[in-house]
Formats: C-alpha cells, structure tokens, sequence
C-alpha cells in the first residue's frame, strides 16, 4: 500500500464522490442510495483534511 499525501487522498475523495453520482445518475430508478451516502460521506472526509503547511502551527 502507498502512502498518499493529504492533497492526494483530498482529490481522490473529490474524484470518487463525482464517479459516484455520476453512477447514481445513471442508474436512475434503481436502489442508488448507497452510492448517495458513499459520495456524501467521500465529500465530508475531503472537506475535514486541512491542507495547510504543518510549519504554521510553530508561528502561531
């Protein structure tokens, strides 16, 4: 398993919420509600990962 950085987890979760709902679009009619919840959850965890510099906490 790789490591990925805070900024490379972040766009995948953004890239998997968007594939998500794009299935879910195109699967309307059917049971897509899983996939609602998984890009609401994939787009909570992307907007909780701070992206600024570790180093500003030291001046602060």
């Amino acid at each position: 398993m790789t490591h990925k950085t805070p900024k490379q987890r972040r766009e995948f979760l953004i890239y998997y919420a968007k594939v998500l709902l794009r299935e879910a679009r195109a699967r309307r009619g059917q049971n897509v509600d899983w996939m609602l919840a998984g890009a609401a959850r994939a787009r909570r965890e992307a907007a909780s990962i701070d992206l600024r510099p570790a180093q500003l906490g030291l001046f602060g």
